[in-house]
């Protein structure tokens, strides 16, 4: 992320817009309330600011020169003003403005809180597009680079099920109805054997308004159907609300699969990732579980308020340990359970990183200016010998 500059003349808007910042998180944001304190902030910055949001009618600049100023300095810009005339937001999106928001409505700060949120995780979002025609390819990249997204390109339907696979930060395809070989529609039953609806927005795009066409795909697993006669603000939403979607999804997956109290996996994860990695049997593995000596003390004498923050930072040690291919949870109270990766399927390596976790433990925990030493006692199986699945 980096500096936001807003540059806002009415003081109540001012205050709206920083507030909203606020509360998505944005604290580094430089306000300007005319388009000289502006040009000189840009001329005394040592970095451009990262993103401008700006008002077009400014006090000495009434016919939005605040957008060229940006658009000269390099700034991506978000119009955020009262003015909806319909020329006036087509010569701004001509000037390659982000977006064109009214202020109309708390709405419209909602949206524009979404917007920059979207703006700072793009860079780490794929959108694929599949079309024989490069001309057509370069009409929508022209359009989605401006937002940041790592965008691939394919001829046909082979090279983009080969990036899709080489590429897992992809999360949207835009698909044209009309290829050669095999069509657009053949390509979305075969992603959709693949990816989940969950996982991957399908939008399925043609140059000619058919209704079949655009049914078809639909039924079939499509996430959104558009014309390539659409507007490039038409097209840029589809996308964002398609990939909202995916997002949402991907953190409530994620919440349920962890423990609140320590951020670690919860014993559901583990427990179908250990199954899925035990029955891989291309590595050799040690299964762990661990508890805490006397944990219980903590809790009785001290209460659980202490002991919860024991155990979050028992759970920073036991991740410090941890290597990036292990896993670790929290079963549930003061039990672990983590699963390692062996070089060899022997005892004695698996014992030597046991005691890496002795030690890991044996310093003294210091908790609101009390110090608790603790023990842990671990159980170590390694399959196949000690069984060959979670349970045994």
């Amino acid at each position: 992320m980096g500096t936001i500059l807003l540059v806002e003349d009415a003081s109540f808007f001012e205050k709206a817009a920083l507030r909203k910042l606020a509360a998505i998180g944005e604290t580094d944001v430089s306000v300007a309330r005319c388009y000289q304190q502006a040009q000189t902030f840009l001329e005394n910055a040592e970095t451009a600011p990262a993103l401008a949001l700006v008002d077009l009618t400014l006090p000495d600049a009434r016919n939005g020169e605040i957008v060229d100023l940006c658009r000269d300095n390099g700034i991506p810009t978000v119009v955020f003003t009262g003015r909806y005339e319909t020329h006036i937001r087509h010569a701004m999106r001509e000037k390659g403005i982000l977006d064109y928001v009214i202020k109309d409505s708390p709405s419209s700060l909602d949206y524009i809180g979404d917007l920059i949120q979207r703006f700072w995780r793009n860079p780490d979002i794929g959108i694929l597009l599949v079309d024989d025609v490069k001309v057509e390819r370069m009409k929508l990249k022209q359009v989605l680079q401006p937002h940041r997204y790592q965008v691939f390109e394919a001829r046909n339907s082979a090279e983009g099920l080969a990036l899709l696979k080489d590429n897992p930060q992809i999360k949207c395809v835009l698909v044209d109805y009309f290829m050669p070989n095999e069509d657009g529609f053949s390509l979305l039953k075969t992603l959709r054997r693949q990816y989940s609806r969950e996982q991957l927005a399908i939008l399925g795009m043609s140059g000619y308004d058919d209704d079949e066409n655009r049914i078809r795909f639909l039924k079939y697993g499509a996430s959104d159907f558009l014309l390539k006669s659409c507007s490039a603000e038409e097209l840029l939403l589809r996308v964002s609300q398609n990939l909202d979607i995916i997002g949402r999804l991907e953190d409530l997956r994620e919440t349920s699969l962890r423990d609140v109290l320590t951020g670690l996996y919860n014993r559901r994860a583990m427990e179908d990732e250990v199954a899925r990695r035990l029955d891989d049997g291309r590595y050799n593995n040690a299964l762990m579980l661990l508890d805490l000596d006397h944990f219980k003390k903590i809790n009785d004498t001290y209460g659980h308020e202490t002991g919860d923050l024991v155990l979050q930072q028992l759970s920073l040690r036991l991740k410090a340990v941890m290597r990036e291919f292990d896993l670790l949870a929290r079963l549930g109270g003061d039990e672990f359970m983590l699963l390692l990766q062996l070089p060899h399927p022997n005892a004695a390596t698996a014992l030597t990183f046991a005691e890496r976790l002795h030690q890991a433990v044996s310093a003294p925990f210091d908790v609101k200016g009390q110090q608790f030493r603790l023990g842990i006692s671990v159980g170590i199986a390694i399959p196949p010998g000690h069984g060959r699945t979670v349970s045994e």
